[in-house]
């Protein structure tokens, strides 16, 4: 690995809080595009990794973005060596199935359902996070995950896998699971490489991976479908993207994630703003005992 950037590069607390808020606002509202883009999940993830890519790139080249890392993004922004390209490749590959997961559950469900499931992913960093440290893995942290499933499974309209919003809730727990891998990896990278670096090579090695599986459906979208595409691969993905991985320099990856969780509320608030998606009783249930147990390990990890 790279030597690791000077600790007086990390951004302060206060504008890491502030960039990863921003970035879940933004993460908030790429859900609707799954509704609002008519193309396979797997075309929309190409779509956005590739527009992702190349705009991470463009704000990586303005000097005066984050001047702080401006000399060390020069430096770093290639990889040091096989083994982190190696890292790279999987990251990409890691992000693209979650992307397609994600996408997959507001699909075959609805935005509330897709968020609320995938926003499982903190209690899988909680869990994974233990490993990768070598640190002895606590009951609460079992009794914590055992209470959000519950709340899953209020989520759940029943457990018959053939109903398409019991697809679209496994769907979204899968995301939910490779995002915490995703983010526990990444925080890792950034301790040799900036935050576009990483960012970039994420998007782009995702959209090399889904390529030779979705290039030919990408094209027959209409120009309403490449209008939002544009919105949803530079705002909803190369900004918030770039501003969630750079705010986890001065954050640890459970404080990331935890903040995340924020994500369904936005989701939820714009869904019925844009797309008149009301949820039930029960997902409202369900979704307060997954957010209040997120919450309630974010404090705790504080």
């Amino acid at each position: 690995m790279p030597t690791a950037p000077d600790a007086n590069s990390y951004p302060p607390k206060t504008h890491a809080y502030l960039s990863i808020h921003i970035a879940v606002l933004l993460f908030g509202g790429a859900g609707l595009f799954g509704k609002l883009i008519d193309l396979p999940a797997g075309s929309i993830v190409l779509g956005r990794a590739c527009l992702g890519a190349l705009f991470v790139y463009f704000f990586s080249q303005l000097s005066n973005f984050y001047p702080s890392q401006s000399s060390v993004r020069v430096q770093q922004f290639r990889p040091q060596s096989t083994q982190d390209f190696i890292v790279f490749c999987l990251l990409g590959i890691i992000l693209a199935f979650h992307w397609v997961a994600f996408f997959e559950a507001i699909q075959n469900s609805s935005v509330a359902i897709g968020v609320l499931t995938f926003s499982t992913f903190p209690i899988f960093t909680t869990l994974l996070e233990p490993f990768l440290n070598h640190e002895p893995l606590k009951a609460t942290n079992l009794l914590l995950a055992f209470i959000v499933f519950i709340g899953v499974a209020l989520v759940l309209p029943d457990f018959d896998y053939n109903n398409r919003y019991t697809q679209g809730a496994l769907w979204g727990i899968a995301s939910g699971a490779s995002f915490a891998v995703l983010t526990l990896l990444s925080k890792r990278m950034l301790k040799g490489y900036t935050s576009h670096c990483v960012s970039f090579y994420q998007n782009g090695i995702a959209a090399i991976f889904l390529m030779p599986f979705f290039a030919l459906d990408i094209f027959e979208g209409t120009t309403q479908d490449w209008l939002y595409l544009l919105l949803l691969g530079i705002i909803f993905t190369a900004i918030a993207h770039t501003l969630f991985i750079h705010s986890m320099q001065a954050l640890k990856a459970r404080t990331a994630s935890l903040i995340a969780s924020l994500e369904p509320l936005y989701a939820i608030l714009l869904a019925w703003l844009f797309l008149g998606e009301s949820p039930s009783l029960y997902v409202y249930l369900g979704g307060s005992i997954i957010l209040a147990v997120t919450l309630y390990v974010m404090i705790k990890n504080q």
